[in-house]
């Protein structure tokens, strides 16, 4: 699968020398022994090694997880339905971590859709249908997944864009919650692209973003 990764630059920080003159400083303090300063640096060493540990999952974080069963079956679908387009929905869940938003998808349904080479939306039994097959999968319960997007197809061969149409769809109800994940698919070309909708300045728009597969043991 074709994607984009992005790169990213740390800045180094500069070392602070204090006053060579002027006020003096505190006066020196009774010299540790030897098994204190070993302590307190081995101490001083894990807490920074925790923090850079941190500091790294929190940079690492994705803004989209896709479980790899869903990656291949929404590709083999898309590439079934080639020369026409497929359409169907994600589900997942919405977390944060420290700030940071991230959706991590780790089921798809689908239904009766119109649908052409250049066109595909749900009917109103499709709905009824996607709609079915999430209650008998995962009932009433809390904790089940929540529709977080949509896939699409655009089998043309080439890295593929969104459509006006696909636009004025994805960007009104019910699809347009913040964050909700939308993946374009070009099964001809193998490109899949993962987007989000983001709220700028109260303009709702689609941003493509970074994503990552995932397995479960």
């Amino acid at each position: 699968m074709k994607k984009d990764k992005k790169d990213s630059r740390k800045e180094t920080s500069k070392n602070h020398l204090g006053n060579l003159l002027g006020e003096p400083e505190e006066p020196p303090k009774k010299s540790k022994r030897k098994e204190e300063l070993t302590q307190e640096k081995t101490i001083t060493e894990e807490s920074k090694t925790e923090e850079l540990r941190e500091k790294s999952i929190e940079e690492d974080i994705y803004p989209v997880y896709i479980l790899q069963r869903v990656v291949y079956e929404t590709f083999l679908l898309c590439k079934k339905s080639d020369p026409n387009e497929a359409i169907g929905i994600l589900l997942g869940y919405k977390y944060q971590y420290k700030g940071k938003k991230y959706v991590k998808v780790v089921d798809w349904v689908t239904g009766k859709a119109y649908s052409s080479h250049a066109y595909a939306e749900f009917t109103p039994e499709g709905v009824r249908q996607y709609t079915t097959i999430i209650e008998e999968k995962y009932g009433g319960s809390e904790e089940r997944p929540k529709i977080v997007g949509i896939f699409h197809s655009h089998p043309f061969g080439s890295n593929p864009h969104f459509s006006s149409t696909d636009y004025n769809t994805f960007l009104n109800f019910p699809y347009d919650a913040e964050h909700n994940v939308f993946v374009l698919i070009d099964p001809r070309s193998n490109y899949y692209k993962s987007y989000i909708v983001v709220n700028e300045n109260g303009e709702k728009d689609l941003k493509e973003v970074d994503w990552i597969e995932y397995t479960v043991k």
